[in-house]
């Protein structure tokens, strides 16, 4: 009797919704690892790839402008052969579908619609000898063109709110993890300090001054990964891992980079934990629930170092042996902060080449944020500014540093000297336009007197220019602008 209670009760579990939810997230969990996919799965990937997008392929948008209007146009056959364009019906509704074909790619596809239908026509007409219906082409070739142009205006302010809001989240995860930082040096126990080589912030400025002073194929624009090895002696110090590696993809392969203890298994992108970091390009390990498979224990540990020009991630670190007491929610959070600070600069590192080669000297830092905005500009036509402050006199360091705390909270700020020993304050300004320009310079020159004013300085004429940051040559010209003061 008790025996059939038991049963009774498990199958009552499996059948309610978390039951239900759980035998279908363990049967997608177990589809991923067999060679041959289910058909859901087949068609979810088809569905991904039809989903029409900017950057999507032009051949797949001709071949959807030209199958909206045949489909409309086979409808309409269907309902009325006599007339397949519907010239005697009350509203046109053949014409929905150029129309779509324009609001989702553009007026040129909805016209390509325009001419498929002229086509039909004078195929269909020309045995009948039928006047020619221009009203009828007329309106539909105009209300083509204005949902296209109307098509275009939503995606283009679309593309720019999105460039916005990954600037805004990039930002975001930068200020959490100094947060974090932080709340765990403010938090640092007695123990920890014998227990570990170095603190977190210890860490982050070791792994910094390796990054910078780094030599390698980055500084001449290759696309190797920025001193590897280094950054897994740091984590092997920092967090007390054993045995990991860095993989690197090319093409479709993934090689071994750099790795740390001796061998590694080879890198399946089908394993639960590289899978789901290559997916969503978040830090994953094995603690974490869905992750816990005991038939897949290759790995502990996983996270995205870089993503490549389509948004894939292309380089990976794979923790293979750690021990057991480092395997704690704050050591974790570590090696989360040290990955993405590694990331964060070697995807920097990708596109600043041709803004390193105009001014080598430039701070690194300064190198990276500029090639990052100029990328900006490039592709969502979004403007940044560089300010740059000079004194007619020499402005001590004192005034200058703390003139570049009072700067905007989104600004980044360089205090560089010039060829005649002066020191120049220059900020770089995310994302403003001619009225903000307007409103920094006022509120700015104030504050720069208050401090001149407070300090007793006499006042002085200050030079403020504007450099817009649009590409390397922009970079070049700020470079022999202070090389003439």
């Amino acid at each position: 009797m008790i025996e059939r209670v038991r049963r009774f009760a498990a199958l009552r579990r499996l059948w309610t919704p978390r039951g239900w939810l759980a035998r279908l997230r363990a049967r997608v969990v177990a589809g991923r690892h067999v060679q041959e996919e289910p058909g859901w799965l087949r068609l979810w990937r088809f569905l991904r790839v039809w989903r029409p997008s900017e950057r999507g392929d032009r051949w797949l948008a001709m071949a959807e402008s030209a199958a909206l209007p045949l489909l409309a146009l086979a409808l309409a056959w269907r309902i009325d052969p006599s007339d397949p364009l519907g010239l005697n019906s009350g509203f046109p509704w053949i014409w929905f579908g150029p129309w779509l074909a324009g609001v989702r790619y553009g007026a040129g596809y909805g016209l390509f619609g325009v001419a498929l239908y002229l086509t039909v026509w004078a195929v269909w007409a020309s045995p009948q000898a039928l006047e020619f219906p221009g009203e009828f082409f007329l309106g539909g070739a105009l209300v083509s063109l204005i949902l296209g142009e109307f098509g275009s205006a939503y995606r283009n302010q679309a593309e720019r709110h999105r460039e916005v809001e990954q600037d805004l989240m990039a930002r975001l995860e930068r200020t959490k993890r100094r947060l974090f930082v932080i709340r765990e040096s403010l938090a640092q126990l007695e123990q920890e300090l014998t227990d570990r080589p170095m603190t977190l912030r210890d860490a982050l400025l070791a792994l910094r001054r390796r990054l910078v002073d780094y030599d390698g194929e980055p500084r001449s624009g290759g696309v190797a990964l920025p001193d590897p090895a280094a950054f897994l002696q740091l984590l092997s110090q920092s967090c007390r891992i054993v045995e990991a590696g860095i993989y690197r993809r090319s093409e479709s392969d993934w090689s071994l980079m750099a790795q740390l203890g001796q061998q590694l298994p080879a890198l399946a992108p089908s394993h639960p934990l590289i899978a789901h970091v290559l997916e969503t390009g978040e830090v994953a390990h094995i603690a974490e629930p869905r992750l816990t498979d005991p038939r897949f224990n290759e790995w502990v540990f996983a996270a995205a170092l870089r993503r490549d020009q389509a948004g894939e991630v292309d380089a990976v670190l794979a923790v293979h042996t750690m021990p057991f007491m480092a395997f704690d929610e704050v050591n974790l959070r570590r090696m989360q902060v040290l990955c993405t600070s590694y990331a964060d600069f070697a995807q920097l590192e990708q596109g600043v080449a041709e803004v390193r080669a105009a001014w080598p000297q430039a701070p690194i830092s300064l190198q990276q944020e500029w090639a990052e905005l100029a990328s900006l500009y490039q592709r969502s036509r979004l403007t940044s500014y560089c300010a740059l402050w000079v004194g007619k006199e020499r402005l001590s360091t004192e005034v200058l540093q703390e003139f570049a705390a009072m700067q905007p909270a989104d600004s980044s700020q360089w205090i560089l000297p010039t060829a005649h020993g002066h020191d120049v304050l220059l900020v770089l300004l995310r994302i403003t336009g001619g009225a903000g320009l307007v409103v920094y310079r006022r509120e700015m020159i104030e504050a720069l007197e208050g401090i001149l004013s407070r300090r007793g300085v006499p006042k002085q004429a200050i030079a403020l220019d504007f450099h817009p940051v649009r590409s390397a040559e922009d970079f070049a010209g700020l470079r022999r602008h202070l090389e003439r003061l």
